[in-house]
C-alpha cells in the first residue's frame, strides 16, 4: 500500500467488496435451494457463475493494483517512459476502469504519462498508462 490517500481508500473498497462477495457466497451456501425445473436451475447457475465472476475480478483488480503500485513495475514504467519516441511528462495517478475476461470492470489508480508541450484546444493530451502497457504486453510497444 503506497501513501497515496486515494489508493488506501482503493484498497480498503476491494477488501470490503470481496468481504461482501464472500458472505453472499456463504449464505447460498448455507441455504441450498430446492429447484424443481430446467428454468429454476438455469437461474441458480446464472446467479452462482455471475457472483463467483464479481469475485474473481475484485480479487484480479486487487492484485492489479499491487502490481501497479511495486517498485519494480515503477522502474519499468521509467524505462519505457524514457525510451518513448516522444518526451512523455508524469500527469499523475487517474482511475481507470479495466474490463476483466469474466466481463466485470474494476477500478484501478494508474500513472499516466502525457506528450510534453500545449494541449490541443479541447483535446486529451496524447500519452499513455504506461503500467498498464506493461502488464498487458509490453513487446507490443517496445518492438
Amino acid at each position: 500500500m503506497t501513501s497515496d490517500p486515494g489508493l488506501a481508500c482503493q484498497d480498503s473498497d476491494y477488501a470490503t467488496q470481496i468481504q461482501e462477495a464472500l458472505d453472499e457466497l456463504q449464505q447460498m451456501q448455507e441455504a441450498p435451494r430446492v429447484v424443481t425445473t430446467p428454468e429454476e436451475l438455469d437461474t441458480l447457475e446464472c446467479e452462482i457463475r455471475g457472483r463467483t465472476n464479481r469475485l474473481s475480478s475484485l480479487l484480479l483488480g486487487l492484485h492489479l493494483q499491487h502490481s501497479l503500485d511495486s517498485e519494480d513495475l515503477k522502474v519499468e514504467q521509467d524505462l519505457l517512459v524514457s525510451q518513448w519516441p516522444k518526451p512523455l511528462k508524469n500527469d499523475g495517478r487517474v482511475q481507470v476502469w479495466v474490463r476483466t475476461a469474466g466481463g466485470d470492470s474494476v477500478p484501478v489508480w494508474v500513472t499516466y504519462y502525457r506528450r510534453q508541450g500545449q494541449r490541443r484546444a479541447g483535446k486529451r493530451y496524447a500519452g499513455l498508462y504506461a503500467g498498464l502497457v506493461l502488464l498487458l504486453d509490453p513487446q507490443v510497444f517496445l518492438s
